[in-house]
């Protein structure tokens, strides 16, 4: 019953991988996008009614499949992120093995899954290189030049980064003689942190990091977001991310969370840990991403780099060690996965109709779409963080429960950080607003034509609409996500 939903996802990927041969072979095209967008979304759908069937088990911390309160509120978000990538189309032309396409899909699903729900050290590294391989594929699955480029940047930054996991992870099984994250805080709880245990915990964070473009682990992203196709990106920059911050949950709070290792980033009493380099990343990933992205002239590369500030602003939370800021940055990276997925749809629609993704091919979106110009909106001031949208909401739980979680000693806490990041956020309506500039104030290339618009097929306008309503909608009742999330990781990780 445990790994119900993920036999679901693949038996549906062998199911579309059976139909995409027979099509193939009784009419020698492949199948059609559309048959295989409901084959896979309607599995992905069957994998969500079916995790409403695995019982929740608490004390599962110690087992090798874990479906504690955390992992099932988690794969229920990851399957819904998954069903909004599935239901963006490919632009016209650029997968020519659909079948094989969105089988890949689901299997890359199916390793995120897994990776929600584990706190044995091997199985999350086998969970993780799942999910990997098959977005390595998908990334470069259109076999165009860039498409090519963006895959092998990928696999390679992928590898290295697989290679500082594995080694880090091995450290750790070394300095607890245990396979569990349970293990290891015994093993930290017993005594002072050995060289062999502080080594594998830089190293699992450097294999994170990757997953989450943080600075400077990001030197691939920017070519993915803009080289890849769409339906991949989406894959990539919501779900993908997600599932990363709830492994540095888990690794942080449940394996590494005493204070002998954890340190302390607060200003004038720092000591020695995670903590302060975390902070540090925090600060550079901010920096770096929000700098850089005012310099883009590529909305997807622009998302990118917003991708790598926001990474800092979920390690702003992470860099607290507490209970409540943990919780806050997982509300968060919902929220920003939402809004970047449905920013991605409404990209991929207008870089089809005008040919580019620049911030100039959305003049005149307003007149054009102005259903489309409106979700843009919604997506790009909640990234932004602005009221009343989700992302304003999540920005302000972030940044009020890590101050909250580091002055408790007395001490300033992480007010420089946090001022940092509020002063990182403001730079970043800049590069937010010129791409709403051009939708709202400029006009259209081809005088104001209305039915010059971008199309969509339905698939892809619910890819646009439902991300948008849950922003409005999160914003306005945050507490009917941040509370589950944060009663879940009391639950799961034994946090008070």
């Amino acid at each position: 019953m445990q790994l119900l939903p993920e036999s679901v996802l693949v038996l549906t990927a062998l199911v579309l991988l059976g139909a995409a041969v027979a099509v193939e072979a009784q009419s020698g095209k492949p199948i059609c996008n559309r048959v295989a967008i409901v084959i896979a979304a309607c599995g992905v759908v069957l994998a969500g009614l079916a995790l409403c069937y695995v019982p929740v088990d608490v004390d599962s911390g110690k087992s090798l499949i874990v479906i504690d309160p955390l992992a099932h509120i988690f794969k229920a978000v990851v399957l819904g992120l998954g069903l909004l990538a599935v239901l963006l189309p490919p632009a016209r032309g650029e997968i020519p093995q659909p079948g094989e396409f969105y089988a890949l899909m689901l299997f890359a699903l199916t390793g995120l899954l897994l990776t929600t729900g584990t706190n044995h050290l091997l199985f999350l590294f086998v969970a993780l290189e799942l999910a990997s391989l098959s977005l390595y594929l998908l990334v470069g699955f259109s076999r165009t030049a860039r498409a090519a480029e963006a895959s092998l940047k990928y696999f390679l930054f992928g590898g290295v980064s697989a290679a500082f996991l594995l080694f880090g992870l091995s450290f750790l099984y070394g300095f607890a003689h245990s396979a569990t994250l349970a293990g290891v805080a015994d093993a930290l709880g017993a005594g002072p942190p050995s060289a062999l245990a502080v080594t594998g915990l830089v190293m699992v964070v450097v294999g994170l990091g990757f997953k989450l473009a943080a600075a400077p682990f990001h030197y691939w992203a920017p070519d993915v977001y803009q080289g890849a196709p769409a339906t991949s990106v989406a894959l990539v920059a919501a779900a993908s991310k997600v599932v990363g911050m709830v492994v540095l949950v888990r690794v942080l709070m449940l394996g590494f969370h005493a204070a002998s290792v954890s340190g302390s980033a607060a200003w004038g009493g720092m000591v020695a840990g995670w903590s302060p380099w975390l902070a540090v990343l925090a600060a550079v990933s901010m920096v770096l991403g929000n700098v850089l992205a005012m310099a883009q002239t590529s909305v997807r590369r622009l998302l990118a780099y917003s991708a790598v500030a926001n990474t800092g602003y979920l390690l702003v939370a992470m860099s607290a060690n507490g209970p409540s800021a943990a919780g806050a940055a997982l509300f968060y990276v919902i929220v920003y996965g939402l809004a970047t997925l449905g920013a991605l749809a409404v990209t991929a629609a207008v870089e089809r109709d005008r040919g580019n993704d620049s911030p100039a091919a959305f003049a005149g979106l307003i007149h054009r779409s102005p259903w489309q110009a409106v979700a843009m909106l919604v997506f790009l001031t909640s990234l932004a963080g602005i009221p009343p949208l989700a992302g304003f909401v999540g920005k302000f739980a972030l940044f009020s429960a890590a101050m909250a979680e580091s002055t408790k000693g007395g001490t300033p806490g992480l007010t420089w950080l946090v001022g940092l990041a509020a002063i990182m956020s403001a730079i970043s309506l800049y590069y937010y607003l010129s791409v709403l500039k051009q939708a709202f104030v400029r006009d259209t290339p081809d005088g104001g034509n209305a039915a010059a618009g971008p199309t969509m097929s339905p698939a892809h306008f619910l890819a646009v609409a439902l991300p948008a309503m849950a922003l409005v909608v999160l914003g306005l009742f945050p507490a009917l996500l941040l509370d589950p999330i944060t009663a879940a990781l009391v639950a799961s990780l034994g946090l008070r």
